[in-house]
């Protein structure tokens, strides 16, 4: 009999221990809601996103929203707010965050020069790209270190498919009149000033001898 009892309260401090625990970690999390799961956009512009984040536990938290490995790669220069979290934030009253990001080219290219007078013909299929955005808690920034309102670190995620939309173009010469047109400035220029570089004296007194000289020819006909 002493022997089950000693079980009994054995499994009644696991069962203790394990509910601790389970608390401490729920009360670290938050939830995420979104009205999208994909987004069409342009190589090279910015794009932002919103998501909304609550918090139905008694505690509050620091949270901000970054990509999933996969799509690290075209979510290029993200950028995201990091927000205060109240504790008993009901999803009805989810605050929203927003996450802004770029991509990089990812269709091909003709350009003469570098990546300079390009054409794009836009004759690839649609690129797609496959992964998630993350919801996770953060360090307070008034906190040196530790997440904020939470020692466990706790991270939601949402699905996000990103389309990228190739814009077709033909080759933009306007780089290569403005070259001309300062080359031909630059040459205009230089005459000009081998032109009036001489004083003016001395440019009256050449004009002076070469009429003499002429004169002389037409007297000597």
């Amino acid at each position: 009999m002493l022997k089950n009892l000693k079980k009994s309260n054995f499994a009644a401090f696991f069962a203790l221990v394990c509910t601790l625990l389970l608390v401490s970690f729920i009360s670290a999390g938050v939830g995420i809601k979104w009205d999208r799961e994909s987004a069409l956009i342009n190589e090279g512009e910015k794009t932002c996103l919103t998501y909304s984040v609550y918090n139905p536990w008694p505690e509050e938290t620091y949270v901000t929203i970054e990509s999933s490995e996969e799509l690290d790669d075209i979510l290029i220069s993200q950028e995201a707010e990091t927000k205060l979290i109240p504790a008993n934030t009901a999803s009805s009253q989810a605050i929203p965050i927003q996450f802004c990001f770029k991509t990089p080219q990812v269709y091909e290219r003709d350009c003469w020069v570098g990546n300079l007078i390009c054409e794009q013909k836009c004759e690839e299929e649609q690129k797609i790209y496959g992964g998630e955005v993350l919801v996770k808690s953060v360090a307070s920034p008034n906190q040196i270190g530790g997440v904020g309102g939470s020692a466990t670190t706790m991270s939601v995620s949402a699905p996000l498919n990103i389309k990228v939309r190739c814009n077709a173009h033909s080759r933009n010469f306007t780089l290569i009149y403005a070259i001309l047109a300062v080359a031909s400035a630059a040459a205009i220029g230089i005459m000009l000033y081998n032109k009036y570089k001489t004083p003016k004296l001395q440019r009256d007194k050449e004009k002076l001898k070469r009429l003499k000289e002429r004169i002389k020819k037409e007297r000597n006909k």
